[in-house]
């Protein structure tokens, strides 16, 4: 189990993504333009952060608050910010795509049932079961390859075989 200031970390960072991508104002500078300590203190002194937070999923003393914002910025972040279709689709098939990303790793299916809620999603699925087995992506076509062999199946896609095939 992730601590409380662990969560409100990783809130913060897949808030501040996203705010990154779609050009936000930001009052604070980015965390990686200070020092590692100084952007500890993010979560805690940004007031527009800590606003939107308590907005969207309620009470800042309780942990469910930070489960959940955490859950939901990091599968907004994913599915909407700049990556690529291949990295989503690695991603969401791997919690180990991205071994240093804890909320992926602890929360994965809610982080994965969030992210199918963004319009357009199934799109980029698609979009990156095409690019990782046109383009030849190995590592990424090695973990879908692996998921499937586990009898999974990307979420929304009822016939995952035959969208790899197309």
């Amino acid at each position: 189990m992730l601590k409380l200031q662990s969560l409100r970390q990783e809130a913060y960072g897949s808030w501040e993504t996203i705010c990154c991508s779609r050009g936000v104002y930001n009052p604070l500078p980015y965390a990686h333009e200070v020092s590692e300590l100084e952007a500890k203190q993010f979560p805690f002194t940004n007031a527009a952060f800590k606003s939107e937070v308590r907005q969207r999923f309620g009470d800042l003393r309780q942990r469910s608050t930070w489960e959940a914002a955490a859950i939901w910025l990091l599968a907004q972040a994913i599915a909407q910010a700049h990556l690529e279709p291949y990295e989503i689709v690695g991603f969401m098939v791997s919690a180990d795509y991205d071994p240093n990303d804890p909320i992926r790793q602890h929360y994965g299916q809610q982080v994965i049932e969030a992210m199918m809620t963004f319009p357009g999603i199934l799109e980029l699925i698609r979009s990156g079961l095409e690019q990782i087995y046109r383009d030849d992506y190995p590592e990424e076509r090695q973990l879908v390859e692996q998921f499937i062999a586990q009898g999974n199946q990307l979420p929304g896609l009822d016939v995952l075989p035959a969208a790899i095939a197309a």
